[in-house]
């Protein structure tokens, strides 16, 4: 039955290492934790026993734009699925919401902050829930203790719904980070357990110093072939540095989170449909990206955390073909500045956000307001740089959340289908408009459906005004509801204005030693040069191993460093053997006293790439021809 549904929803003949032992555990209504890497195939260990179980699956998930692209994902693969974020209107939840208690979804996708809400909880006793999941559980670690509380507090669902077992998901998660895990969402003693190595064999891990990155780049692209993805910090950068290889006859875009969400939609749809071959990015093209076959992650920039890092260069080679994790040795000018702000700066920074909204003492917990960061330091004479970081630190804190809502028009169909009828036929001028929605978009009657304006007015023949007017004209008549489209990021408030501004200085000191440790590592990690660069990873990710990876920069130089000390031995005696003959390498290796066959292997490469040795189908030869 297992293998019929991933047969019939994803199209796999089996399942991945560990995925069918994952689900039957699931099935069988134990709590499960599960590590698996990047490009591991986590998602399915969820969603398809949520196929094969009674009720709804409740997953918890960090982003809103993570939680769009798995039930925009599950949609195309014909499996009910909803996420209720704070880019809907409160029209909009309320009709999901019942939905879902009418039985029409099968995979539920909510944020921390809306699952623990007095609201849901109300609604989660009438929920039949089949288990619950909180994908990529590494952040109720990473953020819980920081900008995130509610985290924490998901473990605390667990009183409401006592029989439904728990799936964590993660892909980086060290001892400390899985203990977390296990502690505050309540694992039951006897959880089990499932984690595949961090170790990923396919991907190559190179360190590049170069005078000149840009033309660096544009080398390694001509080499290398194949869907590309650069990481730069810094929006100036991502926009230069796409801009440097379109002229260069590299197709590119740049993405970042200052692009609207029709744009960013479009160029990831260029990506993934091979239109263009780059995109250059900030860390804002991350969790939910999924294209099989990226060749090559480049990190332009030297990234801040080991597990940015590792999560980014991960997007290659999830086809488990040959791929390239290449990290230029650049410390642009936001690494190397200190960008952990003061106390005082935050208390200040804090101080005017509270006026600029206009909040009253002892009051705002709970209330989001639009905002603009450009215009609000612009107001407060703040340097934007210095503003984001000041932001970033009070999410950390847990003070407030900021968040970018971009999304489009949405209708729904308020009445019958024969009060529709009736109203068509009442009304012949608004038919066509009606028809034309009825059959550009399904599940009118049901939900809240974004709309393209521009596509509609473009297929109806009408101005973009026209149609607004008959858009206007059905909402009145109370045939649609109407709810036009925003594109304002928001601050939401976690916490009432204090009378006093002050900042925990042991949270403070915290948060700033874990940013100076994490930017120490990826500094020296990019500066080493005699540890195998997998080691490193894995090593901060609680994963010993004695076994070199024999693909990343480190590994090759040693290889040839041990090779050259006795080169001259080998190369001769490697000489001697197939001057007058054709051997295969299992008949040089045999030739030689050694039980390092390694060491053979190598010359043997190293001779044929400077062609002093000859391979004839797979059998090696002498280069008579060659220059002594």
């Amino acid at each position: 039955m297992l293998e019929e549904l991933l047969k019939q929803y994803w199209g796999y003949p089996t399942f991945r290492a560990n995925q069918r032992d994952i689900i039957l555990s699931v099935l069988n209504g134990n709590d499960t934790l599960v590590q698996l890497p990047t490009g591991g195939g986590k998602s399915i260990c969820y969603q398809l026993p949520a196929l094969a179980k009674e009720g709804v699956c409740m997953v918890i998930s960090p982003l809103i734009a993570l939680m769009k692209d798995q039930v925009d994902n599950l949609k195309k693969r014909g499996i009910s699925s909803v996420a209720i974020h704070s880019g809907l209107s409160s029209k909009e939840v309320e009709v999901e919401m019942q939905n879902t208690l009418n039985g029409k979804y099968k995979l539920l996708y909510l944020s921390p902050e809306r699952a623990s809400s007095q609201s849901f909880k109300n609604y989660l006793k009438h929920i039949n829930i089949s288990f619950l999941v909180v994908d990529e559980a590494h952040c109720v670690s990473q953020w819980g203790h920081q900008f995130r509380p509610e985290y924490l507090k998901i473990g605390e669902l667990r009183s409401h719904i006592p029989n439904v077992n728990i799936i964590t998901l993660t892909a980086t998660a060290n001892h400390t980070v899985k203990e977390d895990i296990i502690t505050y969402l309540k694992l039951k003693h006897n959880f089990q357990s499932f984690e595949t190595s961090f170790r990923r064999s396919n991907l190559n891990y190179l360190v590049v110093k170069d005078n000149n990155y840009v033309r660096k780049l544009i080398s390694i692209l001509s080499k290398i072939k194949g869907s590309t993805v650069v990481y730069v910090n810094t929006r100036k950068n991502a926009k230069e540095v796409s801009e440097i290889l379109n002229k260069n006859n590299l197709s590119a875009s740049y993405y970042h989170a200052g692009l609207d969400m029709k744009q960013r939609e479009s160029i990831q749809s260029d990506w993934i449909n091979d239109k263009k071959r780059v995109i250059v990015s900030t860390n804002a093209f991350g969790m939910g990206i999924d294209k099989p076959d990226v060749r090559l992650v480049v990190h332009y920039d030297i990234p801040y955390s080991p597990e940015s890092y590792y999560q980014e260069a991960g997007r290659a080679g999830r086809d488990n073909l040959k791929s390239y994790c290449i990290l230029f040795l650049n410390q642009d000018q936001n690494f190397n500045k200190n960008e952990f702000p003061e106390s005082e700066q935050i208390q200040h920074f804090l101080n005017c956000l509270y006026n600029y909204h206009q909040i009253a003492f002892t009051s705002g917990k709970g209330i989001s307001y639009k905002f603009d960061l450009t215009e609000f330091a612009n107001n407060f004479g703040i340097a934007f740089n210095d503003a984001l970081n000041c932001l970033k630190v009070l999410e950390s804190m847990g003070y407030l959340k900021s968040e970018d809502v971009n999304h489009q028009d949405k209708i729904k169909i308020t009445v019958n289908h024969e009060d529709l009828y009736k109203y068509q036929v009442k009304y012949p001028h608004l038919d066509l408009i009606i028809k034309t929605l009825l059959r550009s978009y399904s599940g009118l009657f049901d939900h809240y459906i974004p709309i393209s304006v521009w596509d509609l007015s473009k297929e109806l023949k009408l101005s973009k005004n026209q149609l607004i007017d008959g858009l206007k004209k059905l909402s009145s008549d109370g045939i649609i509801d109407h709810i036009k489209k925003s594109s304002d990021n928001t601050i939401t408030y976690l916490k009432s204005r204090p009378t006093k501004i002050s900042i925990d200085t042991s949270i403070y000191s915290q948060l700033k030693n874990q940013t100076a440790y994490r930017k120490k590592f990826m500094l020296d990690y990019a500066n080493n040069t005699s540890i195998c660069r997998e080691h490193v990873l894995l090593e901060y990710f609680g994963e010993l191993t004695q076994e070199s990876c024999g693909n990343c920069d480190i590994c090759r130089n040693l290889n040839k460093n041990s090779f050259s000390k006795s080169k001259e031995d080998l190369t001769a005696a490697i000489k001697k053997m197939t001057l007058n003959d054709k051997l295969d390498i299992h008949k040089i290796v045999a030739n030689f006293q050694t039980n390092d066959s390694q060491e053979v292997i190598t010359a043997v490469k190293w001779l044929m790439e400077n062609n002093y040795l000859l391979k004839i189908k797979n059998n090696y030869t002498w280069n008579t021809k060659e220059k002594s």
